[in-house]
This record gives C-alpha cells, structure tokens and sequence, in this order.
C-alpha cells in the first residue's frame, strides 16, 4: 500500500499519534494483525473496529468501516460535515419528505406497488434515503463536535492538505460524498452493491 494513502484503519491510528505496536497492545491485537488491516490484506471484524473506535475515540471510524464493508448497499453515502451544516441538511430532507408522505400512504393502501406508482415511489424512497444520509450526517457531527482530534481527509496526507490520492476501496482511501441521485430503491440496489 502506498504510505502516502493510507487506508482507513491506518489514518485513524495515524490521527491518535499511535504506533503501530501501542495500538496493537491496547486493541489486544498482534502487531501482525493490525498490520494486515492496515495494509489492506484483512478486513476487521465489526467487533475490532467497535474496539477501534473506543480506544482511538474516533466515533467516524465506525460509520466509514461500515459504509466501506457495505456490500449489500443499504448504508446512505455520508460526508462528515460540521454539526450546524448537518443539522440544516437534516431539517430540508425532512420537510422534503414530509411534503411526500401523503403520497406514500396513498401508494401504499392497496400493500403494493402498481406500475403506475412505481416513479412516485421510487422518488418517496430517494427521499427517505438522503434523510436517512442526512440523520447520520447530524449523529457524527455531534459525536466529533466536542472530539479533540479532528477526522483526516482520505485524501490529504497527514492532514497537510497535500492531494495524494483520490477514490478508493477498503485496501486504500476511502472519498464519500453526497449526491442528488437515488441511492437506494425497493430492492435495495445502488451502485457497487448487490440486490436482495
């Protein structure tokens, strides 16, 4: 793995000052294995990176293992974002899908969905997805908001704002953003996930 784009595991240990070594004895990790996770060779358990989180304080930690780890696609894309940005964010995207609530419960009376309200519910359901974005996007900006350590951009290099890489995967930087386009549908599909 390229030192100048270290994956997620790596820059949260990174942003504590740990070594390689402490971390590993506070996780109760071999070195080893922390250094397998950190080079992209194994994935964490969820419960490792629980430990994670705990003993580096870093509660973003959890919400990018998961999103990362997301093979099904059911995890909104999140941008950690301030608490008063994400806090505002929330506030539109639910007056957006309470204007579409009484569409739903129409939709929904019957218990199916005809073909005829398939576009409306499929925009009902773009809706509750970027909700569902924006409640996290309020979770862990409050969970950082009083946190000492400020969480590393993926694609800075020891936070100096040097561009060292751009779009990754679980093995390399990992870039999350928002965007206006449906993230989820009845089947719980997006791109890079798989259908139920």
């Amino acid at each position: 793995m390229d030192k100048k784009c270290p994956n997620l595991y790596q820059r949260a240990r990174l942003s504590t000052g740990l070594t390689q070594e402490r971390a590993a004895e506070l996780l109760g990790l071999s070195p080893e294995s922390l250094k397998q996770y950190e080079g992209g060779k194994t994935v964490p358990k969820d419960e490792t990176v629980a430990k994670m989180v705990e003993v580096y304080h870093l509660p973003w930690l959890a919400l990018e293992h998961a999103q990362a780890t997301d093979t099904l696609g059911v995890m909104p894309e999140v941008t950690p974002r301030p608490l008063v940005m994400s806090s505002v964010a929330l506030e539109n995207r639910l007056r957006e899908l309470t204007d579409r609530i009484r569409s739903l419960m129409r939709i929904a009376e019957d218990n199916r969905i005809d073909e005829d309200e398939q576009q409306e519910f499929d925009a009902i359901a773009e809706k509750l997805w970027d909700a569902v974005g924006a409640a996290y996007q309020v979770i862990f900006a409050a969970a950082n908001f009083d946190a000492k350590k400020e969480r590393p951009e993926a694609a800075t290099s020891e936070r100096s704002g040097e561009k060292v890489c751009g779009i990754g995967s679980t093995t390399g930087c990992i870039n999350y953003s928002t965007r206006s386009t449906l993230h989820a549908s009845p089947n719980f599909r997006r791109e890079g996930g798989a259908s139920l």
